[in-house]
């Protein structure tokens, strides 16, 4: 016996209106001096998919004094410091001309993939599920990748692997006590691939043979063990390459647990 069930979901989070100009989502705005700063991360608003990031766009790591030199004016800008673009070209980074949409946090698809399959007494079921094309903002990078925040607690590896003049090809920004550059500013740095496929869960099952059970009046019974969050594979090349723990969870650092289970289930 051979039971496969596959599902695609195409996902559309577009927000649109037949008139009128939209913001919702418990966006904060502080109006100065004919300005709009908005301090929250996602934000809504019409034409755009709801709650995309908005924000700077991360363009590497300074690497010589000659391109920080040559770059826009930007505060805190130094050698072994995240640059950003230039968005309109002015010569000056400022939050009102050179940030932008940079994640989408709306897969493009939802796929799974079910599977039972029973052979005489044994029966085993297999369910993988994942999702492509959403992007996540991995705010724990603050603790992985810099010394700055929070710089009490214990950091993660990756500032093993900070800029240096012996290491100058890290995509990791130099250590360091202070933050000049204002590098916890939103931005595509902390922008990652959402993608993943899971293996959900498998379940193994054995029944008892029924000329065995029938003599203790029993109508069936099956011993089975089951694995939930047995695997996780995520995006792990390219420039947007998954460096937290769990795609699905991004928020708090820690992946779903890994769970086994094992029963009876007995009819009369």
């Amino acid at each position: 016996e051979f039971i496969m069930l596959i599902f695609v979901s195409k996902m559309q989070g577009f927000i649109r209106s037949s008139s009128g100009f939209y913001l919702t989502g418990g966006i904060l705005f502080n109006y100065f001096s004919g300005l709009l700063f908005n301090y929250i991360i996602h934000q809504t608003i019409l034409g755009r998919s709801k709650d995309m990031s908005f924000g700077y766009i991360a363009d590497g790591i300074f690497k010589t004094q000659e391109e920080v030199d040559a770059h826009a004016k930007q505060q805190g800008k130094a050698v072994g410091r995240i640059k950003y673009k230039d968005i309109n070209g002015d010569g000056e980074i400022t939050d009102r001309y050179d940030r932008t949409w940079i994640g989408n946090p709306h897969p493009d698809f939802i796929y799974g993939l079910n599977t039972s399959l029973a052979h005489k007494n044994f029966d085993i079921n297999i369910f993988f599920q994942g999702v492509v094309g959403v992007d996540v903002y991995n705010d724990n990078k603050k603790m992985t990748d810099f010394w700055f925040f929070e710089s009490g607690n214990n950091k993660g590896i990756r500032v093993l692997d900070a800029w240096s003049p012996d290491n100058p090809d890290s995509t990791i920004p130099a250590l360091s006590l202070t933050d000049k550059n204002n590098e916890g500013r939103t931005s595509t740095y902390f922008v990652e691939s959402g993608a993943y496929l899971k293996l959900r869960s498998v379940s193994l099952g054995y029944s008892l043979p029924k000329p065995f059970i029938n003599k203790y009046k029993m109508e069936s019974v099956r011993l089975f063990v089951q694995g939930l969050n047995l695997l996780t594979i995520a995006k792990s090349w390219g420039d947007n390459k998954f460096t937290g723990v769990d795609p699905e969870n991004v928020g708090n650092g820690y992946p779903n647990p890994l769970s086994l289970t094992f029963g009876l289930n007995v009819s009369f």
